[in-house]
């Protein structure tokens, strides 16, 4: 099929491909886009599952191809795109290694003549790619590998040996899909238990917002470490992948002061004087930490004295040029870099400590212990507020007016939240959207048995919560409630059917993996590397993902 094909061209596919590329790369470089967000330092893996390798092209591929990028950082944090993405990558992987164990072979024939026809599978889900227009035909071949070795960092061939792994995975989800079977009374039931919704009004107090308020003194951890020694000891093996063979980390932390490239000279003396006022105090004896609390900018480290923390090279949320003066050879413990000139102001940076290999458990169960005892404050915090709330509620107050509703979607001020690293904005008044009841999930919310039971049996009107939701606290409203439509089901049951048959098989889907997921990782054949799960590691906030496969939402 592609030989006549190729008669007209240089190469069909990379014609086709071309369109694809230029597609993705647009909607994830292009204006507005957040395509950053998927850049990685580079390592040497993605993931290791069952004997296979993924590589960093392979995640940053997948990233963009599921559309991670039109996600901003904060947005793509909160719904952990990032995680989602890694969960796919693994459940690919798993499928096509069973087709591998049942005999099945893909050609790179075939891949080129679904290509050429039109089709490409991501991540199990066909898509059409023909209704791509080219003018004349024909594409610039030399921009197309451009885009696709500098923007995607894939070639031609790499693309073509993704979709092999894909056609691979989808061989054993058809055999799946050929035993499963629905009745019509399983379908009609599930549309009635569907058609009952509710619409819900809800406030959640995560702890994230009030972790950067908290400080956690070094006789605190002492006590905690002496009275948790055995739990903290279980956390660390649990952790292995953070403390074993780990790369050249440095322990930072840092004073910010704004000065934007579009600046003027004023603010920008004025910023020059803030921070060396800061380096003369610590140079002249002033801990870094109290002069970080009194003159940084960057209010999410501020309060704990400037500390970022444990970073690895490419990671630090530093510019490049300060970054790798950080990791130099001849960068010592206990240095003072800067003050630096950066597109986003000036930095002062302190490297407290460096560490490489293993990490001895005397010195990973303090760091394990102050984010436990952070944790737990914050989560503490989420709740006393939650339940003060309700209490307001209770009396007569009207949730409406005591909680600001959530403004419309503005570019501009997510940039600024972006950019600046302030606290956590105060809890906004959410809304659902209508929604059936499926197991514990509740909309938008997360997953909580006793919230998604008395969801369904409020009253209009009604408040209930705090409900313990993902380490938070949600107060829900009842704004709505709709009754199932069952001449709609009489109508429209052809359609129903097929539709739940699709859902089912999902499900059989989702079971498998899941429990080949769990199989593979209680054997030890499957290490994530974490650091590609980093967020906002370019604005100064890179944090370690809690990552761990198998335990993800449902990803049909």
């Amino acid at each position: 099929m592609l030989a006549a094909m190729r008669a007209n061209s240089r190469n069909v596919i990379i014609y086709v491909l071309f369109g694809i590329l230029i597609a993705v790369f647009v909607i994830n470089f292009g204006p507005g886009s957040n395509g950053c967000e998927a850049q990685i330092a580079p390592t040497n893996y993605a993931a290791k599952i069952g004997g296979e390798t993924l590589s960093e092209q392979d995640y940053r591929f997948a990233y963009l191809a599921l559309g991670g990028g039109q996600f901003s950082g904060q947005a793509a944090r909160d719904r952990r795109i990032k995680e989602f993405v890694m969960d796919k990558l693994i459940e690919r992987e798993l499928f096509a290694q069973e087709a591998e164990r049942l005999g099945f072979a893909v050609s790179q024939k075939e891949v080129e003549d679904m290509i050429a026809d039109g089709r490409m599978l991501v991540m199990g889900v066909p898509r059409r790619i023909d209704a791509y227009v080219f003018k004349d035909g024909k594409f610039d071949y030399e921009r197309f590998k451009q885009v696709a070795q500098n923007e995607l960092g894939v070639t031609v061939m790499h693309f073509i040996e993704i979709e092999e792994r894909e056609l691979m995975a989808d061989r054993v989800r058809q055999i799946l899909k050929v035993g499963t079977k629905v009745s019509p009374e399983e379908v009609k039931g599930d549309y009635l238990a569907k058609g009952l919704q509710v619409n819900l009004q809800y406030v959640r107090y995560s702890p994230r917002r009030y972790e950067d308020a908290i400080e956690v003194t070094p006789a605190e951890v002492d006590a905690y470490v002496k009275s948790h020694g055995d739990e903290l000891k279980k956390q660390y093996e649990e952790r292995a992948f953070l403390y074993k063979k780990i790369d050249k980390q440095a322990r930072l932390r840092h004073v910010f002061v704004e000065a934007a490239k579009d600046a003027t000279p004023a603010e920008v003396a004025a910023a020059k004087k803030t921070i060396d006022q800061a380096a003369a105090k610590v140079k002249a004896g002033t801990p870094f930490g109290e002069v970080a609390k009194e003159l940084s900018a960057d209010e999410h480290t501020k309060l704990k004295g400037g500390l970022i923390g444990w970073r690895k090279k490419g990671f630090t949320g530093m510019p490049a040029a300060l970054d790798t003066k950080i990791f130099d050879a001849s960068t010592k413990k206990g240095a003072l870099i800067g003050p630096e000139r950066t597109d986003r102001g000036f930095e002062l940076v302190q490297v407290e400590d460096f560490r490489e290999g293993d990490v001895p458990l005397a010195a990973a169960e303090r760091e394990i212990a102050e984010d436990d005892l952070s944790n737990d404050r914050a989560k503490a915090m989420a709740k006393t507020d939650a339940d003060a709330l309700m209490t307001k509620l209770k009396a007569g107050g009207k949730l409406e007016a005591l909680v600001p509703a959530e403004p419309p979607a503005d570019e501009t001020q997510e940039q600024k939240r972006q950019l600046s690293r302030r606290l956590a904005e105060p809890p906004k008044l959410l809304e659902t959207g209508l929604f059936s009841r499926r197991g514990d999930m509740v909309q938008d919310i997360g997953v909580s048995k006793d919230l998604a039971k008395r969801a369904f049996e409020l009253k209009a009107d009604e408040v209930a919560g705090p409900f313990e939701v993902a380490g938070g606290y949600v107060v829900v409203k009842l704004k709505e409630h709709k009754d199932p439509d069952l001449a709609d089901f009489e109508k429209r049951e052809p359609e129903i059917m097929h539709e739940y048959e699709r859902e089912k098989w999902a499900e059989v889907l989702d079971g498998w993996a899941r429990q080949r997921c769990t199989q593979v990782k209680d054997d030890g054949r499957i290490k994530v590397n974490t650091d590609v799960l980093t967020y906002d590691a370019e604005t100064g906030k890179a944090e370690k993902s809690d990552y761990q496969p198998c335990s993800g939402a449902r990803l049909f």
